[in-house]
């Protein structure tokens, strides 16, 4: 072999080995991943296990607690680690759906949890009573320590499936149990009627921002004008938000053209979200009700209907909350909820401190929900 033929061999098997090595290294690291270091914190768990009183937690809630506590370190008001009961029942309260029997279940003076069936659902048609007091879900007793939350999520399930029941029904306390078929049953976030004091007036009460709120209210603004109602009232007190993309939507139903939002995430190019043409109801008699407890994305709603001129804001100022959480669904079914963006509605900016201020205030510090609803009556009445 020549000297080049020698060299250009030793430079291959130099370059071969620099590509074996680094390629290993990569693959090391990437099944092999450095483990955080928190020294500190081993050893604090270290010394509670060896030394505390009390007996430690078991390892999901020691867990659990070393979450909260990192969340609770970041600067973000609204981070929270949510654990799994609670997150199966905000799921499916934002899906607008769930499987289960078809009762509201509520907590009394004595902390009796006490069964309220829907009418025609499952529970009433399996022989549940209203203030049935539940004892048992599938065998297992509820207990002063069990969550209400829990609780629900012990009786819902996949559709189709059973769940036992066994109550004591008042007075005479006796037992029933109850084999009960999971329904899949709609999560109404909105409800609506006629006003008594005024039968042409429609009052939309919208609880809360899920997946199935616009065609909701579309569904109740239709029904209200079968009665006869001509003039609307969109009620958003005490409504914390939710599906930023449902509030966009409930939004673009009143709305003609131009900008709703302007959203700024970590990392990301500034989005912006249009009215999609002109929606259903842009010229229907409308007027928007808002209190401190209005908050996210039932502030996305009235805010753009504001800045667009469309209706009036009538009530107490907002909330002021601009900006927008990732939920992110961890192995266990927990979830952690972080801040990942910002916005703010047209004429505004990044930079403001947001709060909707109403059009036409209450002279109350802290009025009733009757109250607003009457002065919304009384905007119609006197003809604006």
């Amino acid at each position: 072999m020549s000297k080049k033929e020698l060299f250009v061999s030793t430079v291959i098997t130099i370059i071969s080995l620099a590509i074996t090595f680094t390629a290993g290294y990569f693959l090391n690291q990437f099944l092999n991943p450095p483990e955080l270091e928190l020294p500190v914190l081993a050893e604090a768990q270290s010394l509670i296990n060896d030394y505390a009183y009390y007996p430690t937690p078991d390892g999901s809630a020691l867990e659990y607690g070393m979450i909260h506590g990192m969340v609770g370190a970041l600067e973000d008001p609204y981070a929270s680690f949510v654990e799994p009961a609670q997150h199966e029942l905000d799921t499916d309260t934002f899906d607008g759906e769930f499987g289960g029997v078809g009762s509201q279940i509520t907590l009394d003076e004595e902390g009796q949890y006490l069964l309220y069936p829907f009418p025609e659902g499952p529970a009433e048609t399996a022989g549940i009573e209203k203030g049935d007091i539940l004892l048992a879900v599938d065998g297992q007793s509820i207990v002063d320590e069990l969550d209400i939350n829990v609780i629900v999520s012990m009786i819902r399930g996949p559709e189709g499936q059973k769940v036992s029941l066994t109550v004591a029904r008042p007075p005479d306390m006796e037992e029933y149990t109850f084999e009960i078929k999971r329904e899949n049953f709609p999560i109404p976030s909105v409800t609506w009627r006629p006003l008594e004091q005024a039968p042409n007036i429609g009052l939309i009460e919208v609880n809360l921002i899920a997946s199935s709120t616009a065609e909701e209210i579309t569904n109740a603004i239709e029904d209200l004008k079968t009665s006869g109602v001509e003039y609307f009232i969109l009620d958003l007190q005490n409504n914390g938000g939710g599906i930023l993309d449902s509030g966009l939507d409930i939004a673009r139903l009143f709305l003609t053209e131009g900008d709703i939002l302007y959203e700024q995430a970590r990392g990301k190019d500034l989005k912006t979200y249009k009215v999609n043409g002109e929606g259903p109801y842009t010229d229907l008699p409308l007027v928007v009700l808002i209190n401190q407890f209005s908050a996210s994305a039932s502030e996305i709603i009235a805010g753009a209907i504001q800045a667009h001129d469309r209706a009036p804001l009538i009530g107490t100022p907002s909330y002021g909350k601009n900006t927008i959480q990732l939920v992110f669904t961890l192995a266990d079914e927990s979830s952690i909820h972080v801040t990942n963006a910002i916005w703010w509605l047209p004429g505004g900016s990044a930079e403001d401190d947001f709060q909707l201020i109403p059009d036409i205030p209450s002279e109350e510090e802290n009025p009733t929900r009757e109250q607003v609803i009457q002065m919304a009556v009384d905007y119609f009445q006197t003809g604006n």
